[in-house]
């Protein structure tokens, strides 16, 4: 064989190979380097496996706090028995003031009686001062503030009251 017929054969080799390379590729389904993703579609892959993988679990947790939650046929042993001892605890001190309430109201009871009468009666009462008296002496008597008696009477604290003044002590 000459040097020519030698070229001859390597030429038509080189076109042998990439129509086998390329079908090859068409076969083995095989991306050649160049064609492949990249760095980037490689890490977008991985995102995305991560972020499907993060659904799933919650998915499973939500599952199972939620059978958790509506478990009625077993409550949490805990939680029942302590709402029961806070429910006889509250009970408990309901009663003792109730029985309080009532211990003095049976002792107070006739001066709120009086008193309640007293200033719900339409008609106005009125005070007539005497010598010694005082606006906070005449207040307290009937139950009322220095202030309040003397916004009845359109009167100053710091303005002397008289003997046989008159003043207005109920505001109905």
């Amino acid at each position: 064989m000459t040097e020519a017929d030698l070229n001859k054969d390597n030429n038509s080799d080189e076109g042998a190979v990439p129509d086998f390379m390329s079908g090859m590729v068409d076969d083995l389904e095989y991306i050649p380097r160049n064609e492949r993703l990249g760095r980037a579609g490689r890490s977008k892959r991985r995102q995305n496996k991560k972020w499907a993988l993060a659904v799933a679990l919650g998915a499973i947790v939500l599952v199972v706090v939620l059978a958790m939650a509506f478990d009625r046929e077993n409550p949490p042993r805990g939680a029942v028995a302590d709402l029961d001892v806070s429910f006889t605890r509250i009970e408990g001190r309901l009663k003792a003031l109730e029985e309080k309430i009532a211990h003095l109201e049976e002792r107070m009871g006739s001066e709120i009686l009086e008193k309640k009468t007293a200033l719900s009666g339409s008609r106005k009462q009125y005070h007539t001062v005497v010598s010694g008296d005082s606006l906070s002496a005449i207040a307290t008597k009937y139950g009322l503030t220095v202030d309040i008696l003397c916004k009845l009477n359109r009167i100053s604290v710091d303005q002397p009251i008289k003997p046989n003044q008159v003043l207005l002590v109920s505001p109905n």
